[in-house]
């Protein structure tokens, strides 16, 4: 990852920076000079680097495709059968049963503290 000071109040950035520590010398250095030692509005950019921009694409486009995959399979006749069936209804019923008594004990303990 890279760094880079950004002052807002005068427009002006830094060099890129390998570390971040760089980057907060940069600034100090900036404010000094410029603006004698005030604190205007800056910030520290991270710039990423090519690898981070590739990962970031991939995993978009892996989550696009998994929402897509879940919308079609939901609304998919299989799926509608599914949740019509007996088995399924005494899934839901037994977990919905589980989280209640979960929740239940959980605010037991908590009272018995």
């Amino acid at each position: 990852m890279r760094y880079v000071h950004y002052c807002t109040a005068c427009d002006a950035r830094s060099e890129e920076r390998d570390t971040e520590y760089q980057a907060l010398a940069d600034r100090d250095q900036h404010r000094r000079r410029t603006h004698h030692g005030l604190r205007p509005a800056d910030r520290i950019e991270e710039i990423p680097g090519p690898l981070a921009i590739a990962a970031r694409v991939l995993l978009g486009a892996l989550w696009s495709a998994a929402r897509a995959g879940v919308r079609h399979l939901a609304a998919s006749d299989t799926a509608r059968q599914i949740r019509r069936s007996e088995y399924w209804q005494q899934a839901v019923r037994a977990l919905a049963i589980g989280v209640g008594v979960v929740v239940l004990l959980a605010l037991v303990v908590r009272g018995l503290r």
